[in-house]
């Protein structure tokens, strides 16, 4: 049930921690999918959503409501029959969904062609919205009409990332860089799992996570080939999968963040945390929006978010970077956060060391051997 990505710096961080979420969960967002009614049954009013965004379309509704999904969904004796219509908030909720796409669909001259009223905007994490202002109400702020303060000129987008480059250490000291080896503990609930990743210039990563339940999840891509390794098996990627773990593996890809995402325009100054940043947009596909957050100070990337845009509801996935620390002349974020509409897919990592320009061989970033074929028992003896 989720989904995810994979470059140097805070961007090859940010695609390593994420792509074995994307990889490991087989939903990445898939093109191409089957419809969600030929899949599943009983689907009324979500005809057309490609079956990968089904999951994430239920976390958006059910986090937009502060609910899970016994909410709406019939659960006998911890069996889901999630096509029964049993509850009448599964019929409510066919309702407001409809509801929804007419107000979306009649007012595109005002929300656009991809709307802009989902279930968040009147839930707000309650199952039954606010419906009036809560008294008393405060003064607004602003002071007089016709003194509000301009808004300041937003820079170009050579100017953000420039900044970016010479606040990590400066081209020169990046492309010195050619390998790196990073180690530290992604955290996921109460669970701690060790996390090992390896990078070596041009394109060439690999990620292992050694855990408690499934074992060792390995993925890597050795400059041609993309590979994934869990419980479940050893396979190559493909499709989109590939393409992800291809741009990610890009060493340099912080020196060409232009290329990698493309059309980027500043397009806003917002709050992260208590921090101003640039924001930056990029999008990717007519239904997808990348955006990167930098630090109006430090010139830092501080934040990436992805917004797809489904059927229903555009659904966010975003990863903050904190904790920059100077490695060899240039500054890494030695923690990650991921955080997505549902909250138990949310995690952090926290690397405890990160080493620079170590030999890393070649043979780590090939899909590990298939395992030997058990050997035929000896035939057991005729009696004579």
């Amino acid at each position: 049930m989720k989904k995810r990505t994979l470059k140097l710096s805070a961007l090859s961080l940010f695609v390593l921690a994420s792509f074995m979420t994307f990889i490991n969960s087989g939903l990445a967002w898939q093109q191409g999918d089957k419809p969600a009614e030929q899949v599943r049954k009983n689907i009324q009013v979500l005809k057309g959503l490609p079956d990968s965004q089904v999951i994430p379309v239920m976390e958006f509704m059910s986090t937009s409501l502060g609910v899970n999904c016994a909410f709406c969904h019939v659960n006998t004796g911890g069996q889901w029959d999630f096509a029964k219509d049993d509850k009448p908030e599964k019929l409510t909720a066919r309702k407001m969904i409809q509801m929804q796409f007419g107000i979306n669909k009649g007012n595109k001259d005002i929300f656009g062609a991809t709307g802009a009223v989902s279930c968040f905007t009147c839930h707000r994490g309650q199952t039954k919205p606010e419906v009036m202002p809560m008294l008393p109400v405060s003064a607004p702020s602003g002071g007089a009409p016709g003194t509000a303060k301009a808004a300041e000129p937003l820079p170009t987008v050579d100017q953000v990332l420039d900044k970016y480059v010479q606040a990590m250490g400066g081209r020169a000291a990046i492309e010195k860089v050619k390998s790196r080896v990073m180690k530290g503990q992604q955290i996921i609930g109460t669970e701690t799992i060790p996390v090992e990743t390896y990078q070596a210039a041009p394109d060439k990563v690999v990620s292992i996570l050694t855990t408690p339940r499934q074992g060792v999840v390995m993925s890597g891509y050795n400059g041609k080939v993309g590979w994934v390794k869990n419980q479940r098996g050893q396979r190559e990627l493909s499709g989109a999968q590939l393409a992800e773990m291809k741009r990610g593996a890009d060493f340099y890809g912080d020196l060409k963040l232009k290329e990698v995402y493309p059309g980027l325009e500043v397009v806003d100054r917002e709050k992260v945390g208590d921090r101003d940043a640039f924001v930056l947009a990029s999008q990717s596909s007519p239904n997808r929006i990348e955006k990167l957050y930098f630090d109006t100070q430090t010139g830092l990337l501080i934040r990436i978010q992805t917004i797809t845009q489904t059927l229903l509801a555009p659904i966010p996935e975003q990863m903050d970077f904190e904790d920059y620390r100077d490695v060899d002349g240039v500054k890494l974020p030695f923690t990650i956060r991921q955080s997505s509409v549902d909250a138990r897919d949310g995690w952090t990592r926290k690397y405890t060391e990160i080493k620079q320009n170590v030999p890393v061989e070649d043979a780590r970033f090939n899909p590990p051997p298939p395992a030997a074929a058990p050997a035929a028992a000896a035939p057991t003896p005729t009696p004579q």
